[in-house]
């Protein structure tokens, strides 16, 4: 009795249980390639059960970005706080590792034909614009460029990086070097910066991680 007691999980346990599934599957299978009934065999409970925690499919794989991209987040604001501005903005803007791309690029994919996806991916589109606007602030408050908006700039600036995102992640036709030299190019020139200030201060990249977690 003990034994079986200790193995029961709480309700909150198995929600996580079932996002942590759902982005495993994102992650090797896309968006596009979920199921319930996958999930489930993931998890390892009968399908039904997955039905008592999300009402469709839809809402399921929302959960799933919305849960990893706001756990990412949350650790980029705690690395880029601990960067000095030029750091931060060059850290924000350079290329991120392909896994966490990758999604990004299928969430597009997907949110038009998944409404409750388009909403998360909006959400976190705005939430990854304010940080960076955040980070111009601070670069243009310690007097090391110029910004007469920084909504706008960081609006401009998260155009191009997601533009070159998708050359180097999804079609190949940059590398990593070029992906930088670009976005830091525009980067400098928009906020005023001298050419070269960005790659000289590179760090790794403040973007976090696709979150991988094994359900079990």
């Amino acid at each position: 009795m003990a034994d079986r007691k200790t193995a029961r999980k709480s309700s909150d346990e198995r929600r996580d249980d079932i996002v942590r599934a759902t982005l495993g599957l994102v992650a090797r299978k896309g968006f596009a390639g979920v199921t319930l009934r996958e999930v489930a065999t993931e998890v390892g409970v009968v399908h039904g059960l997955i039905r008592h925690y999300f009402t469709s499919r839809d809402e399921l794989v929302a959960a799933a970005f919305d849960f990893a991209v706001s756990s990412e987040l949350e650790s980029d604001r705690a690395l880029l706080d601990g960067l000095d501005p030029l750091s931060a903005l060059a850290g924000w803007l350079a290329a991120t590792p392909e896994n966490h791309y990758r999604v990004w690029i299928d969430a597009w994919s997907e949110a038009a034909r998944t409404p409750p996806l388009a909403a998360a991916l909006d959400r976190h589109h705005r939430d990854c614009e304010r940080i960076l606007t955040a980070v111009i602030e601070r670069v243009v408050d310690a007097g090391l460029g110029a910004s007469a908006d920084p909504a706008a700039d960081s609006r401009l600036l998260t155009a191009v990086a997601d533009g070159v995102a998708v050359q180097h992640h999804a079609v190949g036709v940059i590398d990593v070097d070029e992906a930088n030299a670009i976005v830091f190019g525009a980067a400098e020139r928009q906020l005023g910066l001298e050419v070269g200030a960005l790659a000289r201060v590179n760090p790794v990249p403040a973007r976090g991680q696709w979150a991988e977690s094994p359900a079990r």
